[in-house]
């Protein structure tokens, strides 16, 4: 019997991310009923942010319309720092540019608001391949956990597991704000694992962002 996905063998630590829309379920239920606006608000959503996510080296994973997973494999690395701070750069320039993205809804496409949640984690993933595509996939607990935490989030923004915290937290602790906002229940004991919120420092940082895609988006 022919396998759909065959694991490569490969099996490291890295981070993954997960980014999903707000409340898409009602919004293109309710506020949105013509199929090609329907198309046209996912796909704004879904290019804009592969496209920041490809310029911040990291590896396009999947989207399922409203939500998209991707990975750093630089972070592979331990000791590579700006593979780790590009995971906060990636997640924080998504957030930056979502006025630029609104806008071009609202005023080029007489669209709702788009708002969505950005979630990242690291650990261990198993890597494998499907026989109808040529793109990488990844399993394991790491990405679980990266998608459950996501919810944790406020609309418009970021956070992140304990894994990725207690490696992180030392080394960009002058870059970033890291709090403690609550925990997700891994099963029915008190097997709790801690998610952060993540803010940058740097107050001009999103000025900086917003310039840089203006012209892009």
């Amino acid at each position: 019997m022919a396998e759909e996905i065959s694991f490569t063998g490969g099996s490291q630590n890295c981070c993954v991310c997960f980014i999903d829309i707000v409340d898409s379920t009602r919004i293109t239920t309710i506020e949105i009923t013509h199929p090609q606006k329907i198309k046209l608000y996912y796909s704004v959503f879904i290019n804009t942010m592969a496209a920041i996510a490809r310029d911040l080296d990291a590896t396009v994973i999947k989207n399922t319309g409203d939500s998209l997973i991707y990975y750093f494999p630089k972070t592979a690395d331990f000791s590579n720092e700006s593979a780790f701070k590009s995971v906060f750069e990636c997640g924080l320039t998504m957030i930056s540019v979502n006025p630029i993205i609104n806008a071009r809804l609202q005023n080029e496409e007489g669209l709702p608001n788009l708002s969505y949640r950005i979630s990242a984690d690291y650990g261990r993933v198993e890597v494998a391949r499907s026989l109808t595509s040529t793109s990488e996939d990844l399993f394991g607990p790491t990405v679980n956990l990266c998608a459950k935490i996501n919810s944790k989030s406020q609309p418009n923004g970021m956070v992140i597991g304990n894994n990725l915290y207690q490696v992180t937290k030392d080394r960009f602790d002058d870059d970033y704000h890291f709090s403690k906002i609550d925990e997700y229940s891994i099963d029915k004991t008190d097997n709790q694992y801690s998610v952060y919120s993540v803010v940058s420092k740097d107050k001009s940082s999103n000025e900086k962002k917003l310039k840089l895609y203006k012209n892009i988006l």
